[in-house]
């Protein structure tokens, strides 16, 4: 998983070097806007489902692991209008927490180069200790980590099960031309169809298959990330 995919000078926060640094939330996303996914938290599959395709791509550690698809163009989020507000029906935690994120020790850094810095804003510590605003900020990241773990355990049991299969996209590159887009995955509704009653009935209850089925109907939504495509290539 790309953990710092935006993250152009990832810090860690100090209290005594970072003391004064003020915060300011922004609707701007156009840090995202070189992208056409990101990760996806599988608890995340019944919102972004709607209107974005879910599918599962390998990790840096090779491992299977969830994505939403933001366009089918290389290299470009058609989820954002030109001033960088988020126009599509769902925004992936992954993008909602940046600047912010958790290091591998559960150290909170930041993107030091983030236009959330430059200005007047809400204060991250008061009186050395982490302000109201910097304790909404860890515990959204913790959630986040959370869920990746319950994400990561989901995934390995679906590829021990050997339930994905290959999922080639057709993408249009910046050059107008067609490439294809290997690597994804999606899960094999035969093999799944074949799962002995013992791990559905586990998988019923922890929820899983709930998420698998909000993939495959997310599937769906690949018409819509092809009529923003069309919209473009008219404008």
């Amino acid at each position: 998983m790309a953990e710092l995919l935006f993250y152009r000078e990832p810090t860690l926060l100090d209290r005594a070097g970072h003391a004064a640094l003020r915060y300011t939330p922004s609707p701007d996303f156009g840090f995202s806007r070189d992208v056409n996914s990101v990760p996806l938290l599988a608890v995340e599959f019944f919102e972004a489902s709607r209107s974005l395709p879910v599918l599962f791509a390998d990790d840096a550690q090779d491992r299977r692991f969830p994505l939403a698809l933001l366009s089918l163009a290389n290299d470009h989020n058609a989820q954002l209008a030109t001033d960088g507000r988020w126009t599509g029906g769902y925004t992936p935690a992954f993008v909602r927490r940046y600047p912010f994120a958790l290091d591998g020790d559960k150290n909170v850094c930041f993107d030091r180069a983030a236009t959330h810095f430059a200005g007047e804003g809400q204060p991250l510590f008061d009186g050395g200790v982490p302000s109201s605003t910097l304790q909404g900020v860890i515990g959204f990241l913790q959630e986040f980590d959370a869920e990746h773990a319950r994400t990561r355990e989901f995934c390995d049991a679906l590829q021990a099960k050997d339930l994905f299969k290959p999922f080639v996209l057709q993408v249009i590159t910046a050059d107008k031309q067609t490439a294809r887009l290997g690597g994804l995955s999606a899960i094999d509704e035969t093999r799944l169809q074949q799962l002995d009653a013992a791990t559905v009935d586990e998988w019923f209850r922890r929820g899983w298959l709930a998420w698998i089925y909000a993939h495959l109907h997310s599937l769906g939504a690949l018409k819509r990330l092809g009529d923003q495509l069309d919209t473009r290539a008219a404008a």
